[in-house]
């Protein structure tokens, strides 16, 4: 019976070492494991910066674009608006002249007899509209750091988009063009435009607030 017992020693000690096996095995493939984990971690913070980074990079490519591209086209459509003696885009006497909720023109004071008969003849608003919409499309859709482009472009662009907006209610109106993204980002940052400039008054009066409830407390007698 002593091969018995030799065999039995031997289970034993291939258990034993397969044991001690899987155990390396399974701390190794945990190590590597955890590994891969702080690589995927480390790739991701590095996906997330060069984001970043060419997100910032969009922005500014963009505030440049407005400059050298946006501007320049209003000037010419301004130009020709004088020269042709136009008024369609002139700001109605009963206020507010439009209103925009998410997206759409909802209400407008549009001097629609001027429009429709000189909208037609303009040969460069819709040039400057395209440009406008071009500058607002990365903004709108997540692409461009929006905080660098309000701060670079919001009061120029929601100008030009202001003035212009009884253009973009004919093209909408006639099925020749919505441009989506400069509707939206116009309705985003002249909310945020208003908002900085209320800040202070709104500031100024929680001061107010603040100070008309100041009170004396009377001495408290029981003591």
């Amino acid at each position: 019976m002593g091969w018995l017992a030799t065999t039995r020693a031997i289970l034993e000690l291939l258990y034993f070492a397969s044991s001690v096996a899987i155990a390396v095995f399974a701390f190794l493939g945990l190590k590597q494991i955890k590994l891969g984990l702080e690589q995927l971690k480390i790739t991701k913070e590095i996906a997330r910066t060069n984001a970043k980074r060419e997100s910032v990079k969009f922005a500014s490519d963009q505030a440049r674009y407005f400059a050298e591209v946006c501007s320049p086209l209003g000037a010419k459509m301004w130009e020709e608006y004088r020269q042709k003696h136009f008024v369609y885009l002139n700001p109605p006497q009963r206020q507010p002249p439009f209103i925009v909720q998410q997206g759409e023109i909802v209400s407008q004071n549009f001097d629609l007899k001027a429009l429709n008969e000189e909208f037609p003849k303009s040969e460069t608003i819709v040039e400057f509209l395209n440009s406008l919409e071009a500058f607002a499309i990365p903004f709108a859709a997540g692409l461009a750091d929006e905080d660098i482009g309000f701060s670079e472009g919001a009061r120029p662009f929601c100008q030009g988009v202001l003035q212009t907006m009884p253009a973009l209610f004919y093209l909408r109106q006639n099925q020749l063009g919505r441009y989506e993204s400069a509707v939206k980002l116009y309705e985003i940052w002249s909310r945020r435009l208003t908002a900085e400039v209320a800040a202070p008054a709104m500031k100024a009066l929680d001061e107010l607030k603040k100070a008309g409830s100041q009170r004396i407390r009377p001495l408290d007698h029981n003591f």
